[in-house]
């Protein structure tokens, strides 16, 4: 299957009533450009739903919304697309959300695909996403992200994934290859921020009343390098401690056990599994294993039922991004979000350490 890219279609006057308050925000343009914008959503998840939400209300042209999985018990009640007044589980996770998304926003063009897409061939993908604006994967393992990330990192085509684990979550970006309005930096102004082996306690701030952009091409680190930053550079040592928050440390500790079969479900056994790769991490970011304000004991919180404010913090910054690089609007987040409702942190992180 294929996605064949349509001439470029103008607001009409209807949509400019609907859309009025967000083209007051970030324009004509950037809205003609999500209403041209082709989006794939892999993941049908409580995350997922925040997601679709909010690309429809923003007015995306098309939505593909992609799983092959059944609605499950659980998730009736916490995920908010579903009609409670069905059996939702006798239907897949998108299938059941697609009456809410079309009176959502009738604008825009919904496309259920019930098959598991990342089980193809890698040829399979690539033939598939080439058409896409932005690709976006969630709740997927490490092994099948990495995969899909590879493939749309090759073609330059706008990725985003995410995933929660019970009370903690992760956002990453590639958008590489892909311009953003940047400030531009008046050179006589001599305004210079050092890294710490450059300190200078005299930094000169400007403030201008009407700043400059310049559209500007920005690279992106794949997913798999992201996520295996070397920290043991004397550099890297010196940072650690201050640009890699401890629910990092979370976050990849779930990825890598995603990579295998060994957890099991049962929530006792899976927690002595995590917890050596959590030290293992933890030591190799340069943290103290004591100083972690979430311990193994703590762990079960890494289990659903999903958090839903966790989901609507992360799906909230991925829909956002997502608008930042469609529109090609200001800088999105370089590359790493992480929210921990453990203890109420939400940090953007810039992986690998330079």
């Amino acid at each position: 299957m294929t996605i064949e890219q349509s001439e470029n279609v103008e607001v009409s006057k209807q949509e400019l009533q609907i859309y009025d308050r967000q083209i007051r925000l970030w324009g004509m343009e950037a809205q003609t450009k999500l209403r041209n914008s082709k989006v794939l959503v892999i993941g049908g998840s409580q995350l997922g739903a925040e997601v679709a939400k909010t690309l429809s209300l923003a007015g995306v042209d098309e939505m593909h919304l992609v799983d092959h999985r059944f609605v499950e018990n659980s998730e009736i009640g916490a995920n908010f697309l579903y009609d409670a007044s069905v059996d939702n589980t006798k239907l897949t996770k998108w299938v059941a959300a697609k009456n809410f998304l079309t009176n959502l926003n009738r604008n825009v063009k919904l496309f259920i695909v019930e098959e598991d897409i990342l089980s193809k061939s890698d040829d399979e993908i690539e033939s598939y996403v080439r058409g896409f604006t932005i690709v976006i994967v969630l709740d997927e393992t490490y092994t099948r992200t990495a995969k899909l990330n590879a493939i749309c990192h090759k073609h330059q085509i706008r990725f985003v994934a995410g995933a929660i684990y019970g009370w903690v979550g992760y956002a990453f970006f590639d958008f590489d290859g892909h311009s953003f309005l940047t400030k531009v930096e008046d050179p006589s102004q001599g305004t210079t921020i050092l890294d710490d082996d450059h300190k200078n306690n005299s930094t000169a701030v400007v403030t201008v009343e009407d700043e400059q952009f310049e559209q500007k091409t920005y690279s992106y680190p794949t997913f798999s390098a992201a996520f295996n930053s070397d920290f043991s550079s004397k550099k890297a040592m010196r940072k650690c401690k201050r640009v890699i928050p401890t629910s990092y440390f979370l976050v990849k500790t779930m990825l890598r056990a995603s990579m295998d079969t060994s957890l099991t479900g049962d929530i006792d056994r899976d927690i002595e599994t995590l917890t050596p790769i959590w030290k293992e991490e933890v030591l190799d970011g340069n943290h103290i294993i004591e100083m972690q304000p979430v311990q193994p004991d703590k762990f079960d919180h890494l289990y659903p039922p999903e958090f839903s404010p966790t989901a609507a913090c992360i799906g909230g910054i991925i829909g956002q991004e997502a608008i930042k690089t469609i529109t090609e609007g200001k800088l999105p987040i370089r590359n790493i979000f992480i929210y921990s409702a453990l203890d109420s942190t939400g940090i953007a992180c810039d992986f690998p350490l330079s």
